[in-house]
């Protein structure tokens, strides 16, 4: 018998586990970093749009 096999295997399945925790994290991050953006985006937009109008108005 050889007991090392079961150890190995174990060690096998962790992998994937692993590997999507990563994943799973790394997309958490992208959302967050993603979203970040939009709201800057929105401000930037909503100022231009302000400025925009204002220059409207005084011609």
């Amino acid at each position: 018998m050889n007991v090392g096999n079961g150890i190995g295997m174990g060690l096998i399945g962790i992998f994937p586990l692993i590997i999507s925790l990563c994943l799973t994290g790394l997309g958490i991050a992208c959302m967050i970093l993603f979203i970040r953006f939009a709201v800057r985006a929105i401000k930037a937009l909503d100022i231009y749009l302000a400025e925009k109008s204002q220059r409207n108005k005084l011609y």
